[in-house]
């Protein structure tokens, strides 16, 4: 997971050496997290969350009811998803969640702007 979101190889590092000063054309401030501290790749690995401490399963209104908690206590303008990319995966998101965090005013229900890029720094 952490190859996808930076967009770097790391199964070539060893994983008890610190990791070494690093670019990407993936998510930077994530890459920038992982390298502070001088910690090993072992470290970072097993120290890493995605957000929630334990994966949020359940009914499309509990996942939900957690996701606006944590909305309500941190902020932000969105969610991340991971997970095995299915189509059953991809549809419980779209067809299931999303309209229920549409109806709670969690995401958004159109976009404003023509283009892919303004839509993006409407935040």
């Amino acid at each position: 997971m952490m190859g996808s979101l930076t967009d770097i190889d790391f199964s070539t590092f060893d994983l008890d050496a610190p990791l070494a000063e690093l670019t990407t054309n993936g998510q930077q401030g994530t890459l920038k997290r992982f390298l502070a501290q001088g910690r090993t790749l072992r470290e970072v690995a097993s120290n890493y969350s995605f957000g929630f401490e334990h994966p949020v399963v359940g009914t499309v209104r509990h996942v939900a009811d957690v996701m606006e908690e944590a909305m309500e206590q941190v902020g932000g303008d969105g969610f991340m998803f991971s997970g095995p990319l299915s189509r059953r995966y991809v549809s419980e998101i779209t067809d299931g969640l999303v309209p229920e965090l549409q109806r709670r005013g969690l995401v958004r229900t159109a976009y404003a702007h023509a283009h892919f890029r303004d839509n993006l720094f409407a935040f």
